[in-house]
């Protein structure tokens, strides 16, 4: 139910007001424009930003469901967490691709799937913990 929660809100806060533009030239012109760095560009010298911040966050609670969801070695849950995150924060990006007021970045996508497998840590290491102080 969280993953499934996270997934709705993470397509309302990055595909609102849904105007789309699905044409060629409208997709090639906003293809042009994507930040490929792996840092967006900084103007006041840090490279924490709300941007960042929010991204990361933004997918963390997918992480934690899928965690407390997925029962195998915690390596591979840990792996299949940060491809989950990939997938969705790439999907999330390409579907800003043919958004008129959104701008598709790189950065995004990869602080999307860092987010999800933070979370996805945190929920590894409750469940170690609680295993821990089981009788």
């Amino acid at each position: 139910m969280l993953a499934i929660a996270t997934l709705l809100i993470a397509i309302v806060v990055t595909q609102w007001p849904f105007d789309y533009r699905i044409t060629t030239f409208a997709v090639r012109m906003r293809w042009n424009r994507i930040e490929w760095s792996w840092f967006p560009p900084t103007y006041g010298g840090s490279v924490v930003t709300r941007d960042l911040v929010q991204n990361l966050v933004m997918l963390m609670p997918l992480g934690i469901g899928f965690g407390m969801w997925r029962r195998a070695a915690r390596m591979r849950v840990a792996i299949e967490g940060l491809a989950l995150g990939i997938v969705t924060g790439t999907a999330l990006e390409v579907a800003q691709l043919v958004t008129r007021s959104r701008y598709t970045s790189f950065p995004d996508l990869w602080n999307n799937a860092v987010g999800c497998l933070l979370g996805c840590l945190f929920a590894l290491a409750i469940q170690r913990a609680l295993e821990i102080r089981r009788p």
